[in-house]
């Protein structure tokens, strides 16, 4: 019972494989529909398990897997990536010749692969849960199978990957020698007895740390661990790209808050100065660097890794105090924020790539200059992307505004003003960028040679996703308090286990 969210999705990925065997190939339309229906499956019996049973952590597989509510906030950010993943890509692929059934199977096991490392309870899980997500998604990089700039990008993430896995590998090997265990409660529950009384432990444990941060930032995209991003991204067929820009970082966020609360909070404080800085220095590059994109695709992936620059600063502001502090309810702040900010960021983020996947389907473009005259010729998807963009930016009343203000609420209350400082003046540059294509949009003549490629094409499934984000993004925007409420209920189970590792009631 507690699983049956993978259950579901598992089920789901081996059926589109057999069914898209099955089918004719002028059949395999309906394999969406088989994909979201898997998808809605599993979001509705994690929606159950919640409400059924909210305020205990269950274990099973001997403590590799943790069913709480961290699990379930977790779960319905991926599955919810994984519904959009679907909905935007139909059109584009079959323009395309993109093999659906391969698509929506190998999707399905890396959105698998994701619900597995937000439930981990041990790092073998983190690890299986991380490599089944990565394979699928180096693989679906290298989708456009004709196209040189996908195998390169593929290419590159792929090799890049492959160093980063071995030096997560061996950050965990480190902490086994260390502890003598992989099971993070157990874990935390060695270091809590032995952090005062052994130096060795102390020092050994910290550079565990090191290597398993290496490991993460390479999955969150963090600099200086960031340069597959932009060659992967412009490189995959734009759906993918969508895809691969929330799913995978948010399982690398959740990999991270597990692994630093339940695993090493008595150490966590270590971290401060060095998740701040790669916080300052992953927001600026990746803001600094959109300013000169001309490629609105290229643009998108500098402003992801900005993205994780934000998310970080609610990261940097749960270490900035001990893991095991009496003020239960700043920490919970500080992760909950995450929490938020990575659901916010799957709904605008998806959005932006959802419009700039209509507008290829429409004249084939991804520049800028494409964006010309948008209003004129499609005003609801101008003022869509223009939502989205206002939501990237921070600007009210959308969820993207809400987001921001929740990390940065949580780093100043953790005395770390001068990050959120920093933070906000990196939100007023992103603007710029930001505000380009609108402006593109709304004030730029369409040129002759982009209305000679128009090309209507209507997309029922891209329509509703539209349609789905942009309710999302006002409504988290104008009433966040559910989503927080929720997102703060996922951050309680942890301290819970740091409060017992540590012996307090």
């Amino acid at each position: 019972m507690y699983i049956l969210p993978e259950f579901i999705v598992l089920v789901t990925a081996c059926l589109l494989v057999i069914v898209d065997l099955i089918l004719p190939k002028k059949s395999r339309g309906g394999l969406a529909w088989l994909a979201l229906l898997g998808y809605v499956g599993a979001l509705a019996a994690a929606g159950y398990l919640y409400y059924a049973d909210a305020t205990i952590s269950h274990t099973t597989f001997s403590g590799m897997f943790v069913r709480d509510n961290f699990t379930l906030f977790n779960e319905i950010i991926f599955l919810i990536t994984g519904i959009l993943g679907i909905l935007i890509s139909p059109t584009y692929s079959l323009k395309r010749k993109i093999p659906l059934g391969e698509l929506y199977s190998i999707q399905a096991f890396s959105v698998l692969g994701m619900m597995i490392v937000g439930g981990s309870g041990d790092l073998m899980a983190v690890f299986v849960g991380i490599e089944l997500s990565s394979i699928a998604v180096y693989i679906l990089t290298g989708f456009a199978r004709n196209d040189r700039g996908s195998a390169e990008g593929a290419l590159k993430y792929f090799l890049l990957g492959i160093m980063a896995t071995a030096i997560l590998v061996y950050g965990m090997a480190w902490t086994f020698g260390m502890t003598g265990s992989t099971n993070l409660r157990e874990i935390g529950r060695q270091i809590a007895s032995q952090h005062s009384t052994s130096s060795n432990m102390d020092s050994g444990i910290t550079f565990a740390m090191l290597l398993l941060l290496v490991g993460f930032g390479f999955k969150i995209a963090a600099v200086p661990f960031h340069v597959w991003t932009p060659d992967a991204y412009e490189g995959a067929p734009t759906p993918i790209s969508a895809f691969m820009s929330v799913g995978p970082k948010a399982a690398g966020f959740a990999a991270l808050i597990r692994v630093m609360v339940e695993g090493m909070p008595t150490l966590s404080n270590q971290w401060t100065i060095i998740i701040a800085v790669l916080a300052v220095l992953t927001m600026t590059l990746g803001n600094v660097v959109a300013i000169a994109q001309n490629s609105v695709k290229r643009m998108l992936a500098y402003s992801s890794i900005a993205h994780t620059g934000y998310i970080m600063v609610g990261v940097a502001a749960y270490v900035n105090s001990n893991g095991v502090d009496t003020n239960v309810a700043r920490q919970n702040d500080s992760i909950s924020s995450v929490l938020i900010y990575s659901l916010i960021y799957v709904f605008m983020n998806i959005g932006a790539f959802g419009i700039l996947i209509y507008l290829q389907n429409q004249q084939g473009g991804a520049e800028v200059d494409d964006f010309n005259g948008l209003a004129r010729w499609s005003p609801i998807a101008a003022l869509a992307m223009a939502l989205c963009l206002f939501s990237l930016a921070g600007i009210p009343p959308t969820g993207g505004f809400f987001g921001k203000f929740f990390v940065f609420r949580a780093a100043i209350n953790s005395n770390l003003l001068w990050l959120t400082i920093i933070g906000a003046l990196n939100s007023a540059v992103s603007a710029f960028f930001y505000l380009r294509v609108v402006v593109a949009m709304y004030f730029n003549p369409q040129s002759e040679e982009s209305k000679s490629k128009l090309v209507p094409t209507r997309s029922f499934f891209l329509t509703a996703a539209l349609v789905i984000i942009c309710v999302a993004i006002l409504v988290l925007g104008l009433y966040p308090d559910p989503a927080l409420k929720l997102a703060q209920d996922g951050a309680t189970p942890l301290f819970q286990v740091v409060k017992a590792a540590a012996g307090q009631p």
